[in-house]
């Protein structure tokens, strides 16, 4: 199944609206809600079928004009299912902002079965004096039945240009047929590993503010030239990291 949803946002009389969507099952987008003020439109993004079979690929386009400000919130996570003909799951996101838009993307969750196969891209083209926010939490597999790492592979792309310029160039790859992924320098003893990006060059923090060891849970806080900042957790306390994610997000809100 190839699922597709396209967004367009606008601005009117200081109201974000959706002004466009289409969408083509197992992808749909929910009514606009105006959950903070009427400047900030809040959509959940919704995927019927339950999950990536082998082979199904699903594809956002999501463009935002001229000061509109939007929150996407997956309503799951994305559960990847077993690849036993070969042909890995796939999702691309596009993103466009304009001058003064406002993209923030809430936890996007990806699961990898045992046995699946997953790719991910996801491109941000927006101006320098637009803004983003992206969170990211990538699982072992279904720990609670003993499925981790044991999946075929796992591989998620993120790509944010400004102005003709790449600002953000990450790639997170596990294959587990030829690589060590519980070993130091890769993952470790850690089970998760979750991303902040955070593309605003107007919001100034204290990156020790953030950072944070301990035996089981570790965050660390990078600057991006002054831009941003990218926020890494690896971690084997699932409930915390999503805690720690919510703050962080309450606290870029108030700034």
């Amino acid at each position: 199944m190839d699922g597709k949803l396209d967004l367009l946002f606008g601005k009117r009389k200081n109201k974000t609206i959706m002004k466009d969507v289409y969408y083509q099952p197992p992808l749909k987008a929910s009514r606009g809600l105006y959950v903070k003020n009427a400047s900030d439109l809040t959509v959940y993004l919704m995927e019927s079928s339950g999950g990536l079979v082998a082979g199904d690929s699903n594809e956002y386009n999501v463009q935002l004009e001229e000061g509109s400000t939007i929150t996407l919130h997956p309503q799951a996570a994305t559960k990847v299912y077993p690849s036993f003909n070969g042909r890995p799951s796939s999702q691309k996101v596009s993103i466009e902002l304009a001058d003064r838009a406002s993209l923030s993307w809430k936890t996007e969750e990806v699961i990898p079965f045992a046995n699946s196969s997953f790719q991910s891209h996801t491109k941000v083209d927006m101006k320098r004096n637009s803004r983003f926010y992206w969170e990211e939490i990538l699982y072992p597999g279904r720990e609670k039945r003993g499925e981790s790492f044991t999946f075929e592979s796992c591989q998620t792309m993120l790509e944010v240009w400004m102005e003709e310029q790449c600002l953000v160039y990450d790639r997170i790859h596990f294959d587990p047929n030829i690589q060590s992924i519980q070993h130091q320098g890769v993952m470790g003893n850690f089970q998760y590993v979750a991303s902040i990006w955070i593309i605003d060059h107007q919001l100034k923090i204290d990156p020790e503010h953030w950072n944070q060891s301990s035996a089981d849970h570790q965050v660390s806080v990078t600057s991006l030239r002054d831009i941003g900042y990218l926020v890494r957790f690896l971690s084997n306390d699932l409930p915390r990291i999503k805690n720690e994610m919510a703050s962080i997000s309450q606290y870029v809100e108030s700034k």
